[in-house]
Formats: C-alpha cells, structure tokens, sequence
C-alpha cells in the first residue's frame, strides 16, 4: 500500500504548527519529474501544479497532454519551445520517455530532476487492470494468473504498447526493456540513473517520500501534502502465490533490479534523515492529510465500500475492470476554503489545461 505509514489520531498544535512556519533553506523552484506508470505519479503531478500555480512558475508543457510517448523525448514537442530563444521554464512533469540530453535543453542548469518507482509486482498487477485494453500481450490473455504463467505465448517484442507488459520502468526511464538482464549491464544502468536523478521517491512509502521531498525541496507542509489521483476504489490485497510474485520478478528483471537498488538507496536516505525524526514527520503528514480531508471532501474522501462477490466473507482479487477514485467537495466551504480543495481534487488533464490557458492566453 503506497499510503503507507503509521497513523495517528492528533498532534500537538507545536508540532503542526512548525511544519508551516518559514524554512531556513531557500525553496526549489526547478524541478523536472520525469512521470512513470502507475506509481502515484499523477497524485504527484497535482502537488507540482499547484506549487506552481501558487508560485506563479512556467511549465514546459507537451503540445497534448504527453510528450509523444512511447517516443523519446524530444524538445521540440514542447509547446511554444525554441531552441534558439534560450527559453527554459520551472517544471516539467508530464509523461515522457526520458531522453536527458533533449531534457537539458528545456530545463535551467540548477534543476531537481526526481522520479518514482513501485515494486513490480504489485505494479504488473495494477498495469494489467488499467491497460489490458492497451497493451496486446495483457489484451490477448484470458486473465493475469494465465498471463503470469507464460507471459511468452502473449508477449512480441517491440509491439506498440507492449512495454506496458515489461519492464516499464526501464523504458520510461530511456532504456532497452527487452535487453536480456546481466549484472554487469543493470549496475551499469543504475549508475547512469543515479547521474541523472537527484531523488527517487517510491510509490510503496510514498509518506516517506514526501518527507524526504519536501526536506530535499526545502518546501512547507502544504505543498506537499496530496489527496490520491487516479487510484482505484476496488483496490483488492494482492492473491498471488509466492511462486507468482517470483515468476513476475524474473519476467521484470530489469525493473526488479532497478528497484532494488533505489529501494537501498531510499532507506540508506531515511537513515541520514532519522527514524525516529521520520515518524514524528510522517505522522505530521497524516494528521494534516487527514485535517484537510475532513475539510474538503464529502465523507473525508472515502471511497465507497466494494461488496463481497463470492458468497459470505470472500471477495474476489478483481482484474480486468478499473473503478477510479473520483472525489466530492463539501458544499459549505468558504471561498477561501474552495478554492485550495479545488486544486487539491483537480486532475490531470483539466490542471493541464488551466496551466496552458495561463501560459498561452491566446491560443
């Protein structure tokens, strides 16, 4: 669960309350997110945009609402960019197959480039619920256990879209997801990786990441602080047998290696940071989540309960379908009040949209 994280009921109003008094550091303003697949990053898109829109930044925006994905990267697909004019902006964060040199050319010299990265698993399993209507190897399978088992009577290489079905982390991130796997060749990878990212967030802590976010950005509590975009409400425990959590792993190895090292990585961070000073933070987090829930959503946001489907006390693992998270605000906020839940609960095309009507008035 990547809204993992202890849970606390309250906080003193001390501790709360010096989570949004003014930072020592000076606040990041450059930032480039480079947005994977099913990794809690449209819930991080929000925070960008609205960061953005508080602060009055540019973003490099795509021409539609990526930037010619599965292609790599290319600046001459963001909108209103001119090599020649020397024009950078503050954020880019849209979906993209990175390509650093064509990045560098958009971005100031002094970015923060992060991403995010989930475990393969549990990210195969959600991939095949949202995009077995995409991809042809998930399309042509009878169901995920059948797809799990031989994944090669399913899968052509170089098929459009069928990086959806391996590795595809390894290819957003502009690498080979069909290269046969070697220590040698993954570690070569993996140091090119940490070259071009500052931070790797991990979907599966995502409290934690947001701690060491906002630490590393030097960014209040608010900015940070998210509701979840694009999860589902049918979200089940997964109910995959050890032997098919193994054979998903060695069919995403590249993935499964890249996740590994960032996973050290990531706690390797949190030690530096404090444990102890981490939990206190986390639960700072929450409790501020949970405030601004109460606040804006109806029912605190929660989603509506999915009923057992298999007789009395047994639910069935459900693959195939997507129910997405949708949000209502409560009708009684002030002004004030409605416009932050607004900002909060907007996703991403339509924040994609408000960002291009303030950039490009006239188009």
């Amino acid at each position: 669960n990547w809204w993992a994280g202890m849970r606390v009921g309250c906080l003193p109003l001390k501790e709360l309350s010096s989570w949004h008094s003014p930072r020592l550091c000076t606040p990041k303003t450059n930032v480039m997110f480079l947005k994977t697949h099913k990794t809690a990053s449209c819930t991080i898109l929000n925070l960008l945009y609205r960061f953005g829109e508080k602060h009055n930044l540019t973003f490099a925006l795509a021409k539609g609402y990526h930037f010619d994905y599965p292609k790599f990267f290319n600046s001459r697909s963001v909108q209103g960019f001119s090599e020649q004019s020397g024009q950078h902006y503050n954020m880019m964060c849209s979906h993209m197959r990175f390509n650093r040199p064509e990045v560098q050319k958009v971005m100031p010299a002094d970015t923060f480039y992060i991403s995010i990265l989930r475990h393969p698993v549990s990210l195969a399993e959600s991939s095949f619920n949202y995009f077995n209507f995409l991809a042809p190897a998930f399309k042509h399978s009878a169901s995920f256990e059948d797809f799990i088992a031989n994944p090669w009577k399913y899968y052509v290489p170089d098929l459009l879209f069928n990086h959806l079905a391996r590795n595809m982390l390894w290819f957003d991130l502009g690498f080979d997801h069909n290269a046969n796997f070697s220590l040698q060749f993954a570690q070569s990878v993996v140091a090119e990786i940490q070259q071009s990212f500052h931070f790797i967030l991990l979907a599966d802590y995502f409290d934690q990441s947001m701690v060491l976010l906002r630490d590393a950005l030097c960014w209040s509590l608010d900015d940070v602080v998210t509701f979840r975009h694009n999860a589902r409400t049918n979200a089940k425990p997964k109910c995959l047998s050890p032997a098919q959590e193994e054979q998903l792993k060695k069919w995403n190895a590249l993935d499964w290696y890249l996740y590994q090292s960032f996973n050290t990585t990531f706690w390797k961070k949190v030690e530096r940071f404090g444990k102890l000073r981490m939990d206190k933070e986390v639960a700072i987090l929450q409790a501020r989540r949970e405030e601004l829930q109460n606040l804006c959503l109806l029912k605190g946001g929660k989603p509506p309960e999915v009923k057992p489907s298999l007789g009395q006390g047994v639910e069935r693992c459900q693959t195939g379908h997507v129910t997405m998270m949708t949000y209502t605000l409560n009708s009684n906020l002030s002004i004030s009040d409605k416009e932050l839940c607004s900002r909060m609960i907007r996703e991403e095309y339509e924040y994609t949209d408000l960002m291009r009507k303030k950039q490009f008035p006239k188009t």
